[in-house]
């Protein structure tokens, strides 16, 4: 973002408010940053579209281990971000009259405890709760071959406690935090207990925001399994190529084809290439790959092509078409295997061995 014109965001987002007290932040003797960067907007803009957020990037300086970050004043509170590099971001949530101080005990992953405030209060008993869950979940992780079964285990024991917490403290706005923890139809089925005094909570338009994400995550995931049954024509597309060319789905009909939706900042699908680049080696007389750049610039699409030589059509597709709704995207990589009459027979999200058994089995080869 153009350093002016961010300045200029900025100050226009702060013209109505006021700064009332500041967030500290105590970073370990380790951390060895010299400024951290950060994000705000407000509660209620967490509730808008997108575009429409305000978010404001900002970088306060550290000195002895403490960053200062001025809280803002605004009706509903305000989310700040923190951001240590990488995926490493936190959140902090404050309002007039918090005094939050985040302690950061780790910094890789980075993990933080904060206090001065009610609603931390209650993060910080739902955490004492569900801490010795997660720090089995943790270990298991880290083994060279995690156990799946104790894994899912240990999920669904931090889901039920998680539910038992707002069945019993319906009332609570803590249990607005509680619902935030939960996926998927766990999130639907506990956030009709709220009471109207939970939805006094400082993060509810945050949970609102969760809610409409997750109901179109579900409904996205309902789309897939429908389009797979194998009697679904796949949506056509038409979008331009490395060379600004028109490709089209349909006129790859009479072969099979798999769609790789993908980004060049997906660690995922990049790890996923050398198994493609196999299975279309091995089966280039019927089978055409077209990789799907999502979510990035076109001069990174290009680069990233480039960078990892994929030998199959690329195409760019803009963040102003519908096809990833169309498909059910869901995450990065997502792979569909459509037949030579053009049916949906395969959409596998995430990076999954088995994918390349389905199309063998589905190839007959």
């Amino acid at each position: 973002m153009n350093k002016l014109f961010a300045a200029a965001l900025a100050a226009a987002f702060m013209a109505p408010l006021a700064v009332s007290a500041d967030i500290k932040v105590n970073l370990p003797a380790d951390a060895a940053l010299d400024s951290l960067n950060y994000d705000y907007t407000t509660i209620l803009n967490l509730s808008k579209p997108r575009g429409e957020k305000g978010t404001v990037s900002a970088s306060v300086p550290v000195k002895d281990n403490v960053a200062t970050i001025p809280l803002v004043k605004a009706e509903g509170g305000v989310q700040y971000v923190l951001n240590f590099g990488g995926r490493n971001r936190v959140p902090v949530y404050a309002q007039e009259g918090d005094e939050i101080t985040t302690v950061v005990l780790e910094m890789n992953p980075v993990k933080t405890k904060s206090t001065g405030s009610p609603l931390y209060d209650g993060i910080n008993t739902i955490d004492a709760m569900t801490n010795p869950v997660m720090e089995k979940y943790y270990a298991l992780s880290k083994q060279e071959n995690p156990p799946k079964q104790e894994i899912e285990e240990l999920i669904e024991d931090y889901n039920n406690s998680i539910k038992d917490f707002i069945r019993e403290n319906p009332t609570d706005p803590t249990s607005v935090y509680a619902l935030m923890q939960l996926d998927g139809e766990d999130f639907i089925e506990m956030y009709p207990l709220l009471s109207e005094r939970a939805k006094t909570s400082l993060l509810f338009p945050v949970a609102e925001n969760q809610k409409a994400y997750i109901e179109k995550s579900i409904e996205k995931e309902r789309r897939q399994k429908e389009m797979a049954k194998g009697d679904v024509t796949a949506p056509d597309f038409t979008l331009l190529d490395l060379q600004g060319k028109e490709v089209s789905l349909s006129q790859f009909r009479g072969k099979w084809v798999i769609l790789d939706f993908w980004g060049s900042w997906c660690i995922w699908c990049i790890k996923g290439f050398p198994e493609l680049k196999e299975a279309y080696s091995k089966y280039k007389d019927v089978l055409e790959i077209v990789g799907v750049d999502c979510n990035e610039s076109e001069d990174a699409w290009r680069a990233g092509v480039k960078k990892y030589d994929l030998p199959w059509v690329n195409v760019y597709n803009p963040k102003t078409t519908t096809l990833l709704d169309e498909y059910g995207v869901q995450g990065f990589p997502t792979k569909a295997i459509i037949d030579p009459e053009g049916k949906i027979r395969n959409i596998t999200t995430g990076h999954n061995p088995d994918f390349f058994n389905i199309l063998s089995e589905l190839i007959g080869k």
